[in-house]
């Protein structure tokens, strides 16, 4: 019974501290651009934004070049404003805090802690009702070169 009542008084004072994040960041101006895009995915239709960042010097041309972006949207036209977006607010130098963004604008809850970071990997997270919305799978990954990544972001309706 003790036991129990100590237990009882610990987490009624831990549970608001548990999440340390819940509560103290705003809502990423991120989100309502990918959820423009996600959205305007229709049932039975597939549409893929890639998000390419090298980090690192190399020579291009007569110039020295230290991180670059290009973002790939296949002539649709919420993509390309998704990628416009992103080529102006997006990292290049962390590719997976734009995977780790992406993630926290489509799960509930607080959200990936600050202190997790991706370097590779694979998730796939509704979005939507039951009854309409998207399949999303998100991929981050080295690409080619020592200091490319590629974060591949593709909907497949329904």
């Amino acid at each position: 019974m003790k036991l129990t009542l100590q237990l009882a008084v610990f987490l009624a004072l831990a549970s608001p501290t548990l999440d340390c994040h819940a509560g103290d960041e705003e809502k990423d101006d991120l989100c309502p651009e990918l959820e423009a895009f996600l959205a305007s995915v229709e049932p039975d239709e597939t549409r893929t934004v890639v998000l390419r960042t090298y980090w690192g010097a190399r020579e291009v041309g007569d110039k020295i070049v230290l991180g670059s972006k290009s973002c790939e949207h296949n002539e649709y036209e919420p993509g390309e404003k998704l990628c416009a977006y992103l080529m102006e607010h997006s990292s290049t130098e962390f590719a997976g805090h734009n995977a780790k963004r992406i993630l926290n604008c489509l799960t509930p809850g607080p959200g990936i802690s600050r202190e997790v970071d991706i370097h590779r990997g694979s998730f796939s997270v509704p979005f939507g009702s039951p009854d309409r919305g998207a399949l999303v799978d998100l991929d981050v990954s080295p690409d080619k070169e020592p200091g490319e990544m590629v974060l591949r972001l593709q909907a497949d309706g329904y």
